[in-house]
């Protein structure tokens, strides 16, 4: 499976053609009636793709689709515009917090978010199946500690367990035993895009910052899905909002969510100041339910800082979801189940019968992730090493969801609440190329957080 998506993921930047399907099924989920005739015309489309020819039915193709209408029976109200997003997003009384408090928090939420990440890296498009395998033959299930490749030779034959070529620049896959520090990946270089975006313009960025930030400081290939079709929206001449639904499949996929971290480090306990911001960084590369969950999950970490359980939290944050949505009302179903089990296992089951790893779309869309984010919060608790062990072994989108669920324990319970055996292989250290900073330690990336918290309610 990992082989099949990195094939994808370098066709999608060049070929309008190779994403024809997956565009099909993100417009029925959106209430469209893709019908045989348009099915039929797909996959007529896919037999020429690579060639000039296909590429122009492709695009016709694609908007055609993208002009039709909802089905007036869709059972969904979704708003599509930043303004009326933005509208929706209900106000808050922040909550004070104690500034000597929070320095800990913070960093905590750099080192879980770091921590969580690097664990789900090398498992990223792994099936549940071969992720729970290769652990219990390593003697490592449920979750205890990082996975390493110097395992025994049938071992790695059988799960197809490899040190090169590493993602993002890395020389080697980022097992354990090949990083001195936080290796550089998507979901953290995201952290400190956001970070240095408002660093240069402000709390009243506007999108079309977020895509100068982008692509100027991000390296095309250094994108993923979503990213890289609105980065080539971007330099095609295309500006924001279109951005995010020109060509652009993925516009429900999780890339929007894993840019909000920094968002919410700098909002602590203002969940509503949280989300405003990650809705006009999301919007430059999604589109409905893609930034409802950005919303989402800034909303939550910023809600995790004064919070007293991730019970709480997430509770507090569903409020930043449109209530007419798929993602509100797939999450309130699940939530719902979760609180009539005491047994995570049925709930990572259950996601895995509605939603198929294998399939692209579900692996990478919001929903299934959400699910899985929620779900370890809420059955690790306490324990750090439960919270992302959870969120690694559930499968899907590995390193995103140990990344986010790591962010927000670390910032309900602090540096101190994560052990060092998580801590001290990240050396203190992110590798990170934006803003060509190269190594950088966490306690710079979390003092400089501090220094944007323009708050009164943060008391010193």
């Amino acid at each position: 499976m990992r082989e099949n998506i990195l094939e994808h993921i370098r066709l999608q930047y060049v070929s309008r053609a190779e994403y024809i399907e997956t565009e099909l099924r993100q417009s029925a989920q959106e209430g469209k009636d893709i019908d045989a005739s348009i099915k039929q015309e797909a996959e007529d489309i896919l037999k020429e793709k690579g060639t000039v020819r296909g590429e122009d039915r492709a695009l016709r193709l694609y908007e055609r689709v993208r002009q039709m209408p909802v089905k007036a029976d869709f059972p969904y109200r979704e708003p599509e515009t930043l303004e009326e997003i933005l509208e929706l997003l209900p106000p808050c009384s922040p909550r004070a917090i104690n500034k000597d408090v929070l320095k800990d928090k913070i960093l905590g939420a750099w080192l879980g978010r770091a921590a969580g990440c690097l664990l789900g890296q090398p498992v990223e498009c792994w099936t549940r199946d071969r992720i729970l395998g290769f652990l219990k033959e390593t003697d490592n299930y449920p979750i205890q500690r990082y996975m390493s490749s110097d395992v025994s030779g049938d071992v790695r034959e059988r799960y197809q367990v490899a040190d090169e070529p590493g993602a993002y620049g890395n020389p080697k896959i980022s097992w354990i035993n090949n990083i001195s520090c936080a290796p550089e990946d998507d979901d953290m270089n995201y952290t400190v895009m956001g970070m240095q975006i408002l660093e240069n313009y402000g709390r009243e960025f506007v999108p079309m910052d977020v895509a100068e930030f982008l692509t100027t400081n991000v390296p095309v290939f250094m994108t993923c899905t979503a990213e890289r079709m609105a980065y080539k929206n971007i330099i095609n001449g295309i500006l924001p909002p279109e951005t995010a639904a020109y060509g652009n499949p993925y516009r429900e996929w999780l890339g929007g969510q894993i840019r909000v971290d920094a968002y919410a480090y700098v909002n602590p306990g203002n969940p509503r100041e949280a989300a405003r911001m990650a809705v006009k960084d999301a919007s430059v590369t999604h589109t409905k339910n893609g930034i409802y969950a950005s919303a989402f999950c800034a909303a939550l970490i910023a809600e995790s800082a004064v919070c007293e359980t991730p019970g709480e939290a997430i509770e507090r944050a569903m409020h930043y979801i449109p209530q007419t949505s798929r993602l509100y009302s797939a999450l309130e179903e699940f939530l719902k189940l979760c609180g009539e089990t005491e047994d995570p296992e049925e709930m990572i089951a259950w996601i895995h019968k509605n939603y198929n790893e294998e399939d692209l779309h579900d692996w990478c869309h919001v929903i299934p992730n959400d699910m899985i984010i929620c779900l370890s919060l809420l059955y690790g608790g306490r324990d750090y090493t439960r919270v992302i062990g959870l969120a690694v072994e559930a499968g899907f989108d590995t390193d995103c969801n140990g990344a986010t669920a790591g962010s927000a324990f670390g910032m309900m319970y602090g540096a101190e609440a994560i052990p060092d055996k998580w801590k001290t292989p990240l050396g203190g250290q992110l590798m990170t190329r934006i803003g060509c900073q190269g190594r950088v330690s966490f306690q710079e990336l979390a003092d400089r957080c501090i220094k944007l918290i323009d708050e009164p309610y943060v008391t010193l």
